[in-house]
């Protein structure tokens, strides 16, 4: 079993984890991929969500993020 999945099992069988979510940018293709390997599904994208980058002038650059997640009954199957 890979490291995240080794993770996931911990979480959920350990330390009582119902539910595990992260977040990723839009553009970050192998993020969510990553987290779609792992049996996670998409529930949304956040429109110009967080920024934590400024342009030349100092004003937040607002990048579009996705919410991926997994409930312990999920992963169990």
């Amino acid at each position: 079993m890979k490291q995240p999945m080794l993770f996931f099992e911990y979480l959920f069988s350990q330390k009582g984890a119902r539910r595990i979510y992260t977040y990723t940018e839009d553009y970050n293709l192998s993020c969510q991929h990553l987290c779609e390997k792992l049996g996670m599904r998409r529930e949304g994208m956040f429109m110009e969500f967080v920024s934590f980058i400024n342009d030349a002038e100092g004003n937040p650059i607002y990048e579009n993020t996705i919410q991926y997640a997994i409930l312990k009954k999920e992963w169990i199957k």
